[in-house]
């Protein structure tokens, strides 16, 4: 009975979805989406990555980094290893406008850089079987060794054509 009870009693917050607590990055025209997970706070940012004259760049579409925000909200780039094992990504481009886009870490989910109105861009991506605008995604995973074990992820999101708000829970095998 006992060992039940701490069980329960040390149950981690974060297995039960995103908590409630966790921060929003500070939105701004570029931002597509972003990645929390059950670790920390720390988030990971994904925004259009645009050149110089504004338009995105072909060959990286998207820019990803962390805020720390264990460390006072501090912005770092991720490592040579959360871009090519867990965070970053690999894309085609459609369009000039267009491209779609998987997780390294995940490629079974395709999401799109799209146009939003003029020169705004949103990620798109089917959330509970509806065509949505994705807003953020939560990771939840135990730490085993090097490699974290991820048990679900969750999608957030607006439906495109009503932008009521969408979510789906994806349980990893």
């Amino acid at each position: 009975m006992k060992s039940e009870l701490k069980k329960k009693y040390y149950q981690d917050p974060g297995s039960k979805g995103l908590p409630a607590n966790y921060p929003v990055p500070p939105l701004d025209d570029d931002l597509l989406f972003y990645i929390q997970r059950n670790q920390n706070q720390d988030t990971i940012v994904y925004n259009v990555n645009r050149t110089a004259d504004g338009y995105i760049n072909r060959d990286l579409p998207i820019h990803a980094y962390w805020i720390k925000y264990s460390e006072g909200g501090i912005k770092r780039e991720l490592n040579y290893l959360q871009n090519k094992l867990a965070y970053g990504y690999e894309s085609r481009e459609i369009s000039p406008e267009l491209y779609a886009f998987n997780f390294v870490s995940y490629p079974d989910l395709i999401f799109y850089v799209a146009p939003k109105g003029k020169d705004r861009f949103q990620a798109v991506t089917q959330i509970n079987g509806r065509k949505a605008r994705l807003t953020n995604i939560y990771v939840y995973a135990v730490e085993f060794g090097v490699f974290p074990d991820v048990k679900f992820i969750e999608l957030y999101g607006e439906e495109l054509n009503t932008g009521l708000f969408v979510y789906q829970n994806i349980t990893i095998d």
